[in-house]
Parts: C-alpha cells; structure tokens; sequence
C-alpha cells in the first residue's frame, strides 16, 4: 500500500522530480544496453 501524498505544492514537485529523475536513469540504461551486450560477447569470444 503506497503511502497518501499530501496535495500541496511542495509535494507536486517532488513527485515531478522523481518522475523525471526515473525518466533520466531509464534513458541511461536503454543507453548503455548495446555497451553492455558488445562487451559481454567479446568476453564470451562471440564477437
């Protein structure tokens, strides 16, 4: 169960943050996929 958020300003924007500071990491992760799976398969001796 999710905790009630208050809704005031202060509270709008810290869900603002939050929702683009997960945007932000997710981009992050999608970025540095084909990173990844390039040095994965080199290590494995497949690429």
């Amino acid at each position: 169960m999710e905790p009630q958020m208050h809704h005031c300003p202060h509270c709008a924007k810290r869900a603002r943050e939050e929702a683009r500071n997960d945007e932000i990491g997710l981009a992050v992760l999608i970025m540095l996929m084909p990173i990844m799976t390039i040095t994965l398969l080199s290590n494995a001796g497949l690429f």
